[in-house]
């Protein structure tokens, strides 16, 4: 009998595991930087630029279960690349600006629809600290989405005097069985400042508000 208890928790612990999505490999982090009123988007890995979404037996439970026997995938995230700074009234936020059809995405605490999945709205305001969101499929082959990331009011209009920036993240998801889903090349953005202009010890940002959709 003494080691039937050890067998028990262990098997409640693998139980518990199972419940619970995971990234699904290393993080792969979006750097975004603001520096004299201009976005920069880079890779803090450039070799992660494409990752390989999981499939799973379907035991997610609570809010996670949509990402039931599906592939999923949540290694992209966002994180800022020293302190940005904003005006008054205003805020980051990303924008959907071209994906493949079958890619959905979750937020990352909540795994409520964001870019335009299930109807939501393609802008969705960023608050700053690292934020791993959730992308699904249960279309197998390769996968894609282009963001735009720009500053803007509390409605998620862009404020003028402020360039954005656009990056584009790639999925795997196993062999494709009918025909390739089209995947678009990252456009160059251009150098970013010199590490000795931007402080990275500071990792935040200054905004007032929440978004409202008028």
């Amino acid at each position: 009998m003494r080691y039937l208890i050890p067998l028990t928790l262990a098997l409640s612990a693998g139980t518990a595991a199972a419940s619970t999505p995971t990234l699904g490999g290393p993080m792969s982090h979006l750097l975004v930087t603001l520096f004299q009123n201009q976005v920069y988007l880079t890779f803090e890995s450039p070799a992660m630029s494409t990752v390989s979404m999981q499939g799973n037996e379907g035991d997610f439970v609570g809010d996670a279960s949509l990402l039931n026997n599906m592939g999923y995938n949540a290694q992209f995230g966002w994180l800022a690349n020293g302190f940005i700074s904003l005006p008054p009234d205003s805020g980051i936020f990303m924008r959907t600006l071209s994906s493949s059809p079958h890619l959905n995405v979750y937020e990352e605490s909540t795994f409520n629809p964001i870019f335009g999945t299930d109807g939501s709205d393609d802008v969705w305001q960023w608050d700053g600290t690292m934020t791993h969101n959730w992308y699904s499929t249960e279309t197998h082959g390769s996968h894609w989405a282009r963001y735009e990331v720009f500053v803007g009011d509390l409605f998620g209009n862009p404020l003028d005097g402020y360039t954005s920036a656009s990056i584009d993240l790639t999925f795997e998801y196993g062999p494709d069985l009918s025909g390739r889903i089209g995947v678009k090349n990252s456009p160059s953005i251009g150098a970013l400042p010199t590490p000795g202009v931007m402080s990275t010890l500071g990792i935040g940002i200054v905004a007032a508000g929440r978004r409202r959709r008028s």
